[in-house]
């Protein structure tokens, strides 16, 4: 293949999955809701999922690294299908809190294959045909490409979840079939070597849990970008669910899918714009003194901006005042800022960390960055979810706003990391 066809073919992918995944994004707390769930035991039930995430990022990573990143990727497929179908079966029979729990489980699993294992094939492809360059334009291409599927997909899911919520659960078992299709017969893999040593399944989770530490947590600059991903993870998976019960409420259409559809939409489309501005400031090469933290902060800030004015927009004095269509347009705004500004930070971040792990180790260290940001959340669900259940749903976009501040100190001290880096290269 040349490396059109590989970035191509990641494209696809990438664009395939999340539009499986995303067409019940829209509706999934709606769905639970009206299932007989409260507000506490949906981001329970989500921490669930969450924690499952946590726990099989490492042994999945060690299956990408060892086994090959098709096996992990056809794995991820199976499993997010059956999980789907567990979720649906919970919600159409009654299933409750422990039901859902486990579909949650097993669907976190499923994603953990996928994680890490996509990134690795598409970069190892490329330079196994000899294409060395950048990564930032591949990341910020396939967000883009990941980000009009999710388009597509939560306007999908919310129209289908108005007659139904249980349809786009059933359209995404299906498609998560296709995608399995497409990683058995679409996807060569010539990059990848297996490293040739023989070992069983414990001494494989033992010596990837230990190159997570030496390739991982060990190099500074990736264990400051590990703790942006760990403050981010405590809000952003929260924020992006609770916004459907939200942002209905606020615009006096309780669960109304088709407008929790809209405007996940909308907020895609903002991603979409920041990870196009962040393709096209790569294409025109930053310069070698611009540094990726500094583009980060300023996006944070940004983004802290945008989730204040998000709950600021919930507060009862404030809906008094703005009334409706004000609060929820003052809510929509700021949730687009928000991602907007996180979909132009992204890319950057992570070529940074894809720039600082070697070949080998790849799809490990990715699934330990995610396994940091998915142990946030596992802390920042239930214990965000408890504070929407007492104080309102808008109380928790205003803690985000203060964890976004939080990234600042973070991403200062790996601006330190760079320049030492920088000076080490002109040396």
């Amino acid at each position: 293949m040349t490396a059109a066809e590989i970035r191509r073919r990641y494209y696809i992918l990438t664009g395939a999955h999340t539009l499986a995944a995303s067409l019940i994004w829209g509706v999934n707390t709606l769905f639970l809701l009206d299932s007989g769930l409260d507000i506490f035991q949906v981001f329970l039930v989500n921490a669930v999922f969450t924690a499952a995430m946590t726990l099989f990022e490492i042994p999945t990573g060690a299956v990408a690294d060892s086994r090959g990143r098709k096996v992990s990727l056809q794995w991820s497929s199976v499993m997010l299908f059956t999980g789907t179908l567990g979720y649906l079966a919970a919600g159409t029979w009654g299933g409750g809190i422990v039901a859902f729990a486990a579909a949650s489980a097993i669907l976190g699993l499923g994603f953990t294959f996928f994680s890490g294992a996509a990134e690795a094939w598409a970069v190892d492809e490329l330079k196994a045909v000899g294409d060395e360059g950048g990564s930032t334009g591949l990341f910020a291409s396939a967000a883009t490409a990941s980000s009009a599927t999710m388009l597509i997909g939560t306007i999908t899911g919310g129209l289908l979840g108005s007659l139904d919520y249980r349809i786009p659960y059933l359209l995404r078992a299906l498609l998560f079939l296709l995608m399995l299709a497409l990683t058995v017969f679409a996807m060569p893999e010539k990059g990848w070597k297996p490293d040739g040593e023989t070992m069983t399944a414990r001494e494989r989770i033992r010596r990837t849990a230990a190159d997570s530490i030496r390739y991982g947590l060990k190099i500074i600059s990736l264990r400051r970008l590990m703790g942006v991903s760990f403050l981010l993870g405590i809000f952003m998976m929260w924020g992006f669910y609770a916004l459907q019960p939200y942002i209905t409420t606020l615009a006096g259409l309780p669960g109304a899918a088709w407008f929790s559809g809209l405007v996940t939409a909308g907020m895609t489309l903002s991603q979409i714009l920041g990870q196009t501005l962040a393709a096209r400031r790569d294409r025109k090469n930053m310069d070698r003194e611009e540094l990726v933290g500094g583009i980060a902060a300023a996006s944070m800030v940004t983004a802290a901006i945008g989730a204040f004015l998000t709950g600021l927009a919930g507060l009862p004095s404030m809906r008094e005042v703005l009334g409706i269509p004000g609060a929820p347009a003052l809510a929509i705004a700021g949730m687009m800022l928000m991602m907007g500004s996180l979909g132009y930070a992204g890319p950057f971040l992570r070529s940074a960390l894809h720039s600082r792990i070697p070949s080998e180790k790849r799809a490990t260290i990715v699934s330990l960055d995610s396994l940091v940001g998915s142990g946030g959340a596992i802390f920042g669900q239930p214990a965000l979810g408890r504070l929407a259940g007492r104080f309102g749903i808008a109380s928790g976009y205003l803690v985000g706003a203060g964890l976004f501040v939080l990234t600042q100190p973070v991403l200062a001290l790996f601006r330190r990391s760079e320049k030492r880096e920088h000076k080490d290269v002109l040396r």
